[in-house]
C-alpha cells in the first residue's frame, strides 16, 4: 500500500514537472510577444533602426530636417548673393578705371558710377580711383578727403591704407603744404612695408628742397644713393646730388 502512494506521488510530481515546463513556456512566448515592439532586436538592420526611430519621433526629425534645409538655403543663398555683389562692383570699378584713363570725363561722372559700389574693399580701391580722378583735375580738397577716408577704413599695413597716403601727400605738394607732405613721405618710409619707395624718396627729397630744407633733401638723396645702388635710375640720384652740392 506504501509503495502504491509512492508510485501515484511520483507520477503526479512527473506530471506537475510536465504541465509546469509547458506553462512557463508559455508564459515566455505571451512576454516576448507583449514586448515585441519595445524591446530592441539586436538583429535589426541600421535602416530598421532608424525606420523604427522615425515613426517614434516623426515630428522632431522633420522638425530637424526642415531646420538643416533653411540653414543650409540661407548659407549658400548669402554666398551667392556675396558673390553676385562682388562681380558687380568689379564691373562698376572697371567702368570707373575707362573713364579715370579718358582725361575727357570729369570727375563729377567718375563720381556718379563710384555711388553704386557697396562699401567694403573694392569700394576702397574705386575711392582711391575717384581720389586720383579728382587729383588730375587739380581739384586737391575733394582727393584730399577721400585720401583721408580710406586711411580712416584701413589699417596701415594694408595696401590701400599706403596708397591713400601717398596720394593725400601728393595732394599736399600740390597744394604747397610741404610739412604735411613731408610728414607723410617719411611715415610711408618709416612703416618699412614693401610698398615701392624709390618714388616716395625721391618726393621726400623735392618737398624738403621746395619747404627750403636743402640739407636734409641732400640726406635723403645721400641714403638713396646707398639703398638703390642697384636701381636704374641711380644716375638720376647722383645727378640731383651734384646740383644740390654746387
Amino acid at each position: 500500500m506504501k509503495l502504491l502512494t509512492w508510485n501515484i506521488n511520483v507520477s503526479e510530481f512527473l506530471k506537475f514537472r510536465r504541465l509546469s515546463k509547458v506553462f512557463l513556456m508559455a508564459k515566455r512566448i505571451k512576454v516576448s510577444r507583449k514586448h515585441l515592439l519595445k524591446d530592441p532586436d539586436q538583429f535589426l538592420s541600421i535602416s530598421e533602426k532608424a525606420m523604427l526611430y522615425y515613426m517614434d519621433n516623426r515630428a522632431t526629425v522633420i522638425g530637424v530636417i526642415a531646420t538643416l534645409l533653411i540653414v543650409l538655403s540661407s548659407f549658400f543663398g548669402f554666398k551667392y548673393y556675396q558673390e553676385t555683389q562682388a562681380l558687380g562692383n568689379e564691373a562698376l570699378y572697371f567702368e570707373m578705371e575707362k573713364m579715370v584713363e579718358n582725361d575727357s570725363n570729369p570727375a563729377s561722372e567718375v563720381r556718379s558710377i563710384w555711388k553704386k559700389i557697396g562699401e567694403g574693399f573694392q569700394k576702397e580701391r574705386a575711392s582711391l580711383l575717384l581720389a586720383d580722378a579728382h587729383f588730375q583735375n587739380q581739384e586737391f580738397s575733394e582727393a584730399e578727403v577721400l585720401y583721408s577716408t580710406v586711411m580712416s577704413n584701413s589699417s596701415p599695413g594694408q595696401i590701400n591704407y599706403q596708397m591713400a597716403q601717398v596720394g593725400l601727400a601728393y595732394s599736399y605738394e600740390s597744394g604747397k603744404d610741404y610739412k604735411k607732405a613731408i610728414d607723410l613721405f617719411k611715415s610711408v618710409i618709416d612703416a618699412n612695408t614693401a610698398f615701392p619707395l624709390f618714388e616716395v624718396y625721391w618726393s621726400l627729397s623735392r618737398c624738403y628742397e621746395l619747404n627750403n630744407e636743402g640739407s636734409n633733401a641732400l640726406l635723403i638723396l645721400r641714403e638713396m644713393q646707398i639703398k638703390f645702388a642697384r636701381n636704374p635710375q641711380v644716375d638720376k640720384i647722383e645727378r640731383r646730388i651734384k646740383q644740390l652740392s654746387a
